[in-house]
């Protein structure tokens, strides 16, 4: 019994293991379900941050302070995340 389940592969959605490589596979199917992200702010103004994908070092990371006012990320606003942010705080509403 022992020999059938250690030869058995029980991976019903072919991630790959740890030792396989797991977080290049979870990497490559996130990546594809990633798009710009949409940023709301307590002000109730929406703004879009551009997603950079790194495959060298299996990330996805938003553009760090840059907001843009479309989804495409083509259109950059007027002001940065860290300025709309004090913007909140100055107004009361963090």
């Amino acid at each position: 019994m022992d020999q059938h389940t250690n030869k058995r592969y029980t991976n019903m959605m072919k991630i790959p293991k740890s030792s396989e490589g797991s977080n290049k596979a979870l990497y490559f199917y996130r990546k594809q379900n990633v798009q710009n992200c949409k940023v709301t702010f307590i002000d109730g103004s929406v703004y879009w941050q551009k997603m950079f994908f790194n495959d060298k070092f299996l990330s996805i990371k938003a553009e760090p302070n840059t907001l843009y006012l479309d989804e495409q990320c083509t259109i950059l606003a007027k002001v940065t995340r860290k300025q709309k942010i004090q913007e909140c705080k100055r107004l009361g509403l963090i």
